[in-house]
Parts: C-alpha cells; sequence; structure tokens
C-alpha cells in the first residue's frame, strides 16, 4: 500500500514510493523564523500543542482520526487542575473556618466594661442583685470596677496572686467554646456548654452518634456530682435535634432526630435497635444501656437535669450573699495615708495605706480564737489617660499589717500596697470585701502623684506612724509597711491616744555634699502648733537637729502630757552647703 507520507507542515499528499517527499523548512512556533536545527525548549513545544498552534498532522481526509499523542496529558492537566481548585476552596474555608473560630474565641467577653456584659459567659453565675446594679451604672470606668470587683469577689484563695476562680471558669468557657461549637451557636452557649462550665466535666462520655442505632445521643456521666440530693453515677443524655445541635433530652430515643418517626408509627413497631420497646413518658431504653436506674423515668430526669443547670450549692451559697446594690456601697469606713518617696531610678515610690476600724467588721471565730476576715483590693487609674493603670499589690490583696491580729475593740486594722508609679493625677478606686458578714464597699479618692526626679532640696511626704522601728536588714524592694531599714506602720486616720507615741518619718532628696567628706550639711527643725476653733494655728514650740548629715530622718514625740484636740506638725529643712530651704507638713489628732 502506498505510503502517504506529508510534510511536517502540511500541504499536498505525496503519492510517490520511490520518490521521497520535498523537504520543506518549518514554520517557527512562536516569533521569528528559526534555521534549521536551533535548539527548541520542550516547554515550547509543550504549550504549543496544547493550544494547537499547529495540528499535529496537517489536513487530513475526512473521518480520518489521528492519535493525537498529548491527549493523556491534556486528561491529566485537567485533572491535576479540577484537584488545584478543590485543595485551594479546601484551603480557603479552612481558613475562614478558623478565623472564625479564633474570632468566636476572642469575643468572649469576660472583663471588656460594655453594656452587655452581663449578658456573656456570666450570665451562669451573676446575681439577679448583680445585674441590676450593673446596668445601673452609666460610665465606662464605673463597670471597669465592677467587674473587677465581681471577679475578686469570687476568688477561693484570696491570699494567692491568681484569682483561681476565674481562671478555672475561664478555662472551662473556652473549652466549652473549642469541644461544642460544631453548630451555629457559640459553644459556651449550648446545653452541653453551660452544663459542662457550671458542673465541670463529666467523669465519662458514652456517644452514640453513627452506631447502630444510626441517631445523635450523648450521655454524661458524673460519678460524684456536687449536688447533695443526686446520687452517685448521676447520668444525663443530649439527644440531636433537627438543627445539629445536641440539647438535654430526658427521652433521647425519642428526641433524637433520626428516631423522630417512632412518635408516628404504631405501638408495636417503636423497638429499640436494642429490642427494648420505646414507650413515651416510660424509661428511655438508652439511658438504662448506660446505666441509669431501671426506675428512672422522665420526671426524675427532668429533675436531675434542671439540678445540673443551677450552680453547686457552695458556690450557690457564696454567690448569694455578694449583695452589692448600691446601698451596700460605703458601709464599711476607713482611712488612707499615700506616702510618696524616690526611688532608687528616680521614679515615685509610693505606699498606700488603709485604716478599717475594728469595729466596722465582723470576726471569725478560729479554735478559741476571733480573728477579722477583710480583703482590701484596688487600683490607681490616671485621669489623664484612663487606659493607664496601676494595679496595686500587683492585682492581689492588699498586705495585711502583722499587728492586726492583735488589734483591740476601736484599733485600726491596717493594709498596705507599695509600687513604682508615674508623676501625675489619679484616682484611687478601692474594693473592701468582710468575708464573715459578706458586705462590700467601694471608694474613691483623687491623688496626684508628685515628681522627684527634678534637681534641688525636696521632702519626701510626711508619714505619721504608731510603729517606726529599726531593723538589721534592707528588706527587697516594694514590700510593704517597710522603708529602708525601717519598719512603718503608719496611722491612716493620724489619730493617737495620749498612751500613743507619735513617730514623724521622711526622706530629704539632692542636698548639695561637702567635696572634703562627701556628706551633705543640714538643719532639720520639727514645729508644732496647735489648731484654734477659728482654724489658724498656735506655735507650741518644737525640736531642733544642727548639722545632720542623715537623709533618712524620724523623730518621736510622747503624747502623755498633750492636751486632746487638732495639731499639725511642719518639717523645716536647711541645707547649709547650697543655702535653700524646703518643708512640709502633716495633722494629726491627740485623744484621750
Amino acid at each position: 500500500m502506498p505510503s502517504t507520507d506529508r510534510p511536517p507542515q502540511g500541504g499536498p499528499l505525496n503519492t510517490n514510493d520511490d520518490e521521497p517527499a520535498a523537504q520543506t523548512e518549518a514554520a517557527p512556533i512562536f516569533g521569528a523564523p528559526r534555521g534549521r536545527g536551533d535548539v527548541v525548549s520542550l516547554t515550547a513545544l509543550l504549550t504549543a500543542r496544547l493550544l494547537r498552534l499547529r495540528p499535529l498532522h496537517g489536513p487530513r481526509p475526512t473521518g480520518q482520526r489521528v492519535r493525537d499523542s498529548l491527549e493523556i496529558p491534556r486528561w491529566a492537566l485537567s485533572l491535576g487542575f479540577l484537584l488545584f481548585v478543590l485543595l485551594f476552596l479546601a484551603m480557603l474555608a479552612f481558613f475562614f473556618v478558623s478565623s472564625e473560630a479564633h474570632a468566636a474565641s476572642d469575643s468572649i467577653n469576660f472583663d471588656k466594661p460594655s453594656k452587655d456584659w452581663y449578658q456573656g459567659p456570666v450570665r451562669y453565675i451573676i446575681t439577679h442583685q448583680e445585674v441590676k446594679a450593673y446596668k445601673s451604672l452609666d460610665n465606662e470606668l464605673d463597670r471597669q470596677n465592677f467587674i473587677d470587683w465581681f471577679w475578686q469577689r469570687r476568688d477561693f484563695e484570696p491570699a494567692t496572686p491568681q484569682n483561681e476562680f476565674r481562671d478555672r471558669y475561664q478555662q472551662r468557657v473556652f473549652e466549652a467554646t473549642r469541644m461544642f461549637g460544631d453548630t451555629a451557636k457559640p459553644g459556651w452557649k449550648t446545653d452541653m456548654g453551660k452544663i459542662y462550665i457550671v458542673v465541670g466535666p463529666p467523669d465519662e462520655i458514652n456517644k452514640d452518634l453513627m452506631a447502630k442505632s444510626h441517631r445523635g445521643m450523648v450521655f454524661w456521666t458524673y460519678r460524684r456530682p456536687p449536688y447533695p440530693e443526686l446520687a452517685a453515677n448521676t447520668i444525663i443524655s443530649f439527644a440531636r435535634d433537627k438543627s445539629g445541635e445536641m440539647v438535654l433530652s430526658t427521652s433521647p430515643t425519642i428526641d433524637s432526630d433520626v428516631a423522630r418517626g417512632l412518635n408516628f408509627v404504631d405501638m408495636k413497631h417503636q423497638i429499640d435497635f436494642s429490642g427494648e420497646r420505646v414507650i413515651p413518658g416510660r424509661r428511655d431504653p438508652a439511658l438504662v444501656a448506660n446505666g441509669a436506674p431501671l426506675q428512672q423515668g422522665p420526671l426524675d430526669m427532668y429533675m436531675i437535669t434542671g439540678r445540673l443547670q443551677q450552680l453547686p450549692p457552695m458556690e450557690e451559697k457564696m454567690l448569694k450573699s455578694f449583695a452589692i446594690t448600691r446601698e451596700y456601697f460605703g458601709t464599711i469606713p476607713l482611712n488612707t495615708h499615700f506616702g510618696y518617696y524616690r526611688a532608687a531610678d528616680g521614679s515615685t515610690y509610693a505606699t498606700v495605706t488603709v485604716g478599717i476600724k475594728t469595729t466596722a467588721v465582723q470576726y471569725r471565730a478560729i479554735g478559741a480564737k476571733e480573728v477579722p476576715d477583710v480583703a482590701v483590693f484596688g487600683k490607681l487609674v490616671s485621669k489623664d489617660n484612663p487606659d493607664l493603670v496601676y494595679p496595686l499589690a500587683s492585682d492581689s490583696n492588699f498586705t495585711e499589717s502583722d499587728m492586726n491580729q492583735t488589734a483591740e475593740i476601736g484599733d485600726l486594722l491596717r493594709f498596705q500596697a507599695a509600687t513604682g508609679i508615674k508623676p501625675g493625677k489619679y484616682q484611687l478606686v478601692l474594693g473592701v470585701q468582710d468575708r464573715v458578714s459578706k458586705k462590700i464597699s467601694a471608694y474613691r479618692e483623687d491623688v496626684e502623684v508628685p515628681d522627684y526626679s527634678a534637681t534641688g532640696l525636696r521632702l519626701s511626704s510626711i508619714t505619721l506612724a504608731d510603729v517606726m522601728e529599726p531593723i538589721d536588714y534592707r528588706p527587697s524592694g516594694s514590700k510593704p509597711f517597710y522603708l529602708g531599714k525601717f519598719k512603718i506602720v503608719p496611722r491612716p486616720d493620724a489619730s493617737f491616744h495620749t498612751s500613743d507615741e507619735l513617730n514623724v518619718y521622711f526622706q530629704i532628696y539632692s542636698p548639695t555634699t561637702d567635696p572634703s567628706t562627701g556628706k551633705p550639711k543640714l538643719d532639720v527643725e520639727y514645729r508644732f502648733q496647735s489648731k484654734n476653733a477659728d482654724g489658724s494655728y498656735t506655735e507650741m514650740g518644737g525640736y531642733a537637729v544642727k548639722e545632720s548629715a542623715a537623709q533618712v530622718q524620724g523623730y518621736a514625740v510622747p503624747l502623755q502630757k498633750w492636751p486632746e484636740g487638732e495639731y499639725q506638725v511642719t518639717v523645716i529643712v536647711r541645707d547649709l552647703l547650697a543655702g535653700t530651704i524646703a518643708q512640709n507638713s502633716a495633722v494629726f489628732t491627740v485623744r484621750g
């Protein structure tokens, strides 16, 4: 049969078997003509073939089928492109789902002082009185203070820097959101999420999602439920409804979505996959199979599920005692004292001392002894920049003075916090909790923190204390009731008895030093004045210290012979080398 060779670029067929086909120069695939023998890349050839820039065999008779050598690679390319698109869509979906899940986690509001904060996860533990009080607050600062106290009052271990209750609750909310967030509703809002948050994780979980029954049911077992009225090994059940959410169910066999048809069939056909008859209003075979008592019917399940959606008794009792409506604010009277000193780095070191009379709180009996149980917490909020907040005592309770355990009737219970702070105007926000009477008090006070970084002779604030004792060691920085090598216990109300001793403590900054000795030369004078009925002061005399080199000064004054009344002490310091003067004052009261 004669050959039908055709030129590479088409043309008439060569029907002469003895005469070779005429050689013609191939046209270029792309661009300018190329010479014979030029190298063409494989990519260019494949691209040209895939795009059909030139037919492989040129014109051919009608009906003649010539196999395309690139036919299979083209299908492979199409398949690969399809797989690439599917992979891209899967990655895109994963990205958006992860972003939404992350956003949902980030949107859980524990501390943001929004108007609807009480509708967040705290809805399960906040009391009606607290909701009413929170809704009455009309500014962000009040709401933020309320939230701080809300968590502080629920702290299981106030002596530790962490708030164990808040940490546990927040962890449960995050876990519930992650574990039960496979529906349109956030995980912490679901029935599973609520019970997980309020009661805690179950001891055992049994799932019947796609087993023999092809139904959606989950069973939780609590070996020792935190409710005295519930028996050991309490079992609760969840059934998947039509929306796909697992909801609490007293009859999971009937309530599960796929098994809803059991309600509409004849009684003789209401048979569970295990062979048990399913009768509405009677015991559920799935519950019995998972360990529920035979006598436990739907009514019993209603009571169990209802109780498990309430707080455990211990926490319920604790939360009900937190009556924080406005009439409870300020029911525990207190006094404050601020001490300002220059820190080693030039910043301001502040001490905040709170005094509460023993008669203002209740005592707790511990054995044969009665002791107070009071917690003080607070923070300093900048008035110029509300975002600048200094938590006092590392966001924990103030340190209690060791004198509190021996305080008698009418004495002061003292608490102190100390921290470095930036100079400026602040608002002190304090919360006081009497853990025995369950009273909560809130206080605010405007303060101005001085700047000691400037040069020149300066004095610290004057501290009036009933305890000023030298110690043999220097405690670590920021330790309450200690300044340098002195133990200082201020009296916040500045009220002393004639049987007391008035201790005056202060520090001197930036005096000029003698080049020969490297020490300053200071005259220190203490002047005392009594207050008259018209508000003026009368000089009573004083005490002077000549050419002192000490920059930490303390002076003790016995008060036995002082008459009752109001007084003022003024400290005047003269720098003998620089010729400069600095002074400061403090007022106090003497009672019989």
